[in-house]
């Protein structure tokens, strides 16, 4: 996974073995199981949902270039920054109007193209956190001078967050089956998904080894390609609950580092769980 040219063969095949699978998926459930049902909400083609994540990263290279530095940390580990979910989170953050975007969360808008395919546009809002106090192999310059050896990456040095959001906007295209678990008064399916879209972060980057602060800037900085799978199951009426897989890989060569012109690149692979409320209309 650390590796330049085997994350991006990976999640190109990932994404092309979901879309393999979806003739087969198809298939199956017209051999096993009708079409979706067709009801009340046949007419009903949109679809919006509301929702939180929590992610997972591979380690990576982080390039950082600029005037006074250009230099390489290997194989860096980064996490998630989850908001507390107890209860005095869940009121302050979750269901909070006016703090409903701090946490992770997941925002997606579909349309029924037809009765088992579904086109959406996603947003998914992780947090990606450069893990303090680990050690690195790091080689390049600083002011000047050689970098070699092993670098511990304490917060005086370097901080490196996509905390205000490593926010991955795309379009999925989803393959979806009737499944029967829940009787029916709990329609539910089954579902693949496939997308493609551009990582959009606000990057939160502190360099103290050359005395810059953060750039507070939303900046498109790569892409993504990611494939997943789920499941959606309608509690009342138009309003359903939806859990879903994703995997993924994500390069960004254009990260925002400084005011000052000051860039940085990684990629790396994720994986994704999230847990949605939506509504059909």
């Amino acid at each position: 996974m650390k590796t330049s040219a085997s994350i991006p063969l990976r999640a190109c095949v990932l994404c092309v073995a979901s879309l393999l699978a979806l003739p087969a998926f198809s298939q199956s459930a017209t051999a096993e199981k009708p079409a979706i049902a067709k009801s009340n909400d046949a007419a009903k083609k949109w679809s919006v949902y509301w929702g939180w994540n929590r992610a997972t990263y591979s380690d990576g290279d982080i390039h950082f270039s600029g005037k006074d530095h250009d230099f390489t940390l290997r194989s860096v580990s980064a996490s998630d920054m989850p908001t507390a979910a107890g209860w005095d989170g869940i009121t302050r953050f979750y269901l909070n109007p006016s703090a409903i975007t701090i946490p992770q969360t997941n925002v997606r808008i579909g349309y029924q193209w037809s009765d088992d395919i579904a086109i959406a546009l996603n947003l998914d809002h992780m947090k990606y956190v450069m893990s303090q106090n680990q050690t690195v192999a790091i080689e390049g310059q600083i002011k000047g001078v050689a970098q070699s050896g092993q670098k511990v990456l304490t917060a005086d040095f370097l901080t490196f967050e996509h905390t205000d959001g490593l926010n991955v906007l795309s379009i999925e295209v989803e393959k979806q089956r009737t499944l029967d678990l829940f009787g029916p008064n709990h329609r539910s399916k089954g579902f693949l998904v496939a997308g493609v879209g551009v990582v959009i972060p606000k990057s939160n980057v502190a360099m103290g080894m050359v005395g810059r602060e953060r750039n507070d800037e939303f900046h498109v900085a790569g892409y993504s390609l990611g494939v997943g799978a789920g499941l959606e199951v309608d509690v009342w009426k138009d309003v359903f609950f939806r859990t879903a897989y994703k995997m993924g890989y994500i390069n960004m060569p254009d990260v925002l580092t400084s005011s000052q012109g000051d860039k940085a690149s990684h990629h790396f692979n994720y994986n994704e769980l999230l847990i949605a409320v939506g509504v059909r209309f």
